[in-house]
């Protein structure tokens, strides 16, 4: 019991303030009701999920899970005007590659990489769109106005 009471005496007597030991007191007992240990995790006991590969993802699929089905028409119409879809697709006179025609500059901005992935060009097209016109509508609007977004 006298341990116990000098430990507390300890704790009491540091210069931490009241809230950060009240900080403390929570966290340990959130840490101790979920279970949570400082152990390191063992890799056999992580359950891994099969995942195709990225390049084998059908991006066109994805845009239809990540939108509702206004946003994907509008974001159709966009891309289909752009690259028609094409991953591929270049510009003859810019940097302009890929789905949604990024310039190199433009998805370096974004902190993507130029990438092969259909993939990975929609999420960058996606991030530009979110930035610049909040929502695919807001891009094929603005490129139906202008004749880019």
């Amino acid at each position: 019991m006298g341990q116990f009471t000098n430990q507390r005496r300890r704790f009491i007597n540091t210069k931490i303030k009241l809230w950060q030991r009240a900080v403390i007191v929570t966290l340990l007992a959130v840490f101790i009701q979920a279970g949570i240990t400082t152990d390191q995790a063992i890799p056999e006991q992580i359950i891994y999920k099969d995942r195709p590969p990225l390049m084998s993802v059908n991006a066109k699929e994805v845009a239809k899970d990540l939108l509702n089905k206004e946003q994907f028409l509008c974001l159709t119409k966009l891309i289909g005007k752009e690259s028609a879809w094409n991953s591929k697709a270049e510009n003859p006179v810019s940097t302009a590659s890929g789905l949604g025609q990024l310039l190199d500059s433009t998805a370096s901005s974004l902190g993507m990489k130029k990438s092969d992935s259909a993939v990975s060009q929609l999420v960058a097209t996606l991030s530009y769109i979110s930035r610049r016109h909040s929502t695919p509508c807001g891009a094929w609007k603005h490129f139906q106005k202008k004749g880019y977004y």
